[in-house]
């Protein structure tokens, strides 16, 4: 494996639980309104942001679908839940993220999602001050599996975007990493890769904690050379 000097993390699914309360929530305000969504649907969406995320649904229910406020019912019902019960932070995140901050790797948090609502969940999970740069959904022009937001994380931290791994849970991200020329470790949520996605992760790691096991045999690898 070529040099890593920075790791970008997605947030939804890799770093946060949220994905089951967001489908959840979808599907309560989906019944308000009288349409239907099942899992296989939502995982359509995911990694993509909400622009890219409307035209899915416009397509999929017709441009007179009520878009903006089911999703806004959506997301202030997901906000309800999260205040009540607390951000789920995915398990080995912290030891991962302290890990790569003793190592001097730079890190980022490129997410779908718009990074105000980054910013309050990272917080939250006490996470926001482990990270070097933060970049959302509304501030790209094109969603994942477009390679911009990586491209500009990259920017973002001074790194070359060869030098850069992307840890991701969708097919979208990480189709989005190979075209950054990122190295894309895919770390499972709600789905596995797609067949033809398959071979534009680098390697496929079963949680956190086996990226953070990786990591380091690579670096004990690398000294011995």
């Amino acid at each position: 494996m070529r040099t890593v000097d920075a790791v970008i993390f997605d947030m939804d699914g890799v770093l946060i639980d949220s994905e089951r309360i967001s489908f959840k929530c979808f599907q309560k305000v989906f019944k308000e309104y009288n349409y239907k969504m099942d899992k296989e649907f939502y995982l359509k969406f995911i990694g993509r942001n909400v622009k890219s995320i409307k035209a899915i649904m416009e397509e999929e229910y017709g441009e007179d679908f009520p878009f903006d406020i089911i999703y806004r019912k959506k997301a202030d019902l997901a906000y309800e839940i999260t205040n009540k019960n607390g951000v789920i932070v995915k398990p080995g995140v912290h030891e991962l993220l302290d890990y790569l901050n003793e190592e001097n790797y730079k890190i980022a948090v490129a997410s779908s999602t718009r990074k105000e609502r980054v910013l309050q969940l990272l917080e939250e999970a006490k996470i926001k001050d482990k990270v070097d740069y933060i970049i959302g959904g509304d501030q790209v022009e094109n969603s994942k599996p477009n390679p911009e937001i990586f491209l500009k994380a990259a920017k973002g931290l001074d790194m070359n975007p060869e030098n850069c791994m992307v840890i991701e849970d969708s097919d979208a991200g990480i189709t989005a990493a190979h075209a950054a020329k990122m190295i894309g470790i895919h770390v499972p949520d709600m789905k596995f890769l797609e067949d033809e996605n398959k071979d534009l992760a680098f390697k496929i790691c079963e949680s956190l904690s086996k990226v953070k096991e990786y990591l380091e045999e690579n670096k004990k690898a690398n000294s011995l050379n």
